[in-house]
C-alpha cells in the first residue's frame, strides 16, 4: 500500500510550545488564582488560628506537646504584661529561642494569632517592651538566686 503524505500546518505565535509527532494524546491544564492565595480555615471553627498558624510557632520549638502548651498559655493571657511571663518561660526552656529572638518582630508576629486574650496592647512595639521588662525582671531575680538566666 502507497502512503499518501499529508501536510500539516502549525502556526506558532510565541509562549511555550512542544511538537510531539508521535504523541497519540495532549493535554493542558491552567490553574489560576486571582490575588492573593487564601489561608486554610481552622480546624477547629472556635478556634481563631490556622494550622499554619501553630506550625510557624512550631518552628522555634522542639516537642509538640510544648507548642500545645504554649498556645494554651498565650491564649489564657489577659495582659500584656503576661504576655510577657510567657515568651520568658518560652525563653528559658526552648533551645531555639533566646533573648535575642524574643523581641524581634517576626517572632512576635508569630505570637499574635494566639493572643486572643487580649482587648488592647497588640501591638509590636507595645509587646516588646513587655517582653523586655519581663526579660529584665527574669535576669534580676535569677541573679540573685544564684541561677543562670
Amino acid at each position: 500500500m502507497e502512503e499518501k503524505a499529508s501536510s500539516i500546518v502549525i502556526n506558532i505565535h510565541g509562549g511555550n510550545n512542544q511538537i510531539l509527532p508521535n504523541a497519540t494524546k495532549a493535554e493542558q491544564h491552567f490553574h489560576y488564582t486571582q490575588g492573593k492565595p487564601e489561608e486554610s480555615a481552622p480546624e477547629d471553627p472556635s478556634s481563631p488560628w490556622t494550622p499554619a498558624d501553630e506550625a510557624r510557632l512550631a518552628l522555634y520549638i522542639d516537642k509538640e506537646e510544648n507548642v500545645q502548651s504554649y498556645i494554651a498559655t498565650l491564649t489564657a493571657c489577659r495582659t500584656v504584661a503576661e504576655v510577657g511571663e510567657a515568651v520568658v518561660r518560652m525563653c528559658v526552656n526552648e533551645p531555639k529561642v533566646d533573648e535575642t529572638l524574643i523581641v524581634k518582630k517576626a517572632f512576635i508576629e508569630v505570637l499574635l494569632p494566639f493572643l486572643t486574650g487580649l482587648e488592647k496592647g497588640k501591638g509590636i512595639d507595645n509587646l516588646r517592651v513587655y517582653i523586655n521588662k519581663a526579660w529584665a525582671d527574669h535576669k534580676k531575680n535569677s541573679r540573685g538566686k544564684g541561677n543562670i538566666g
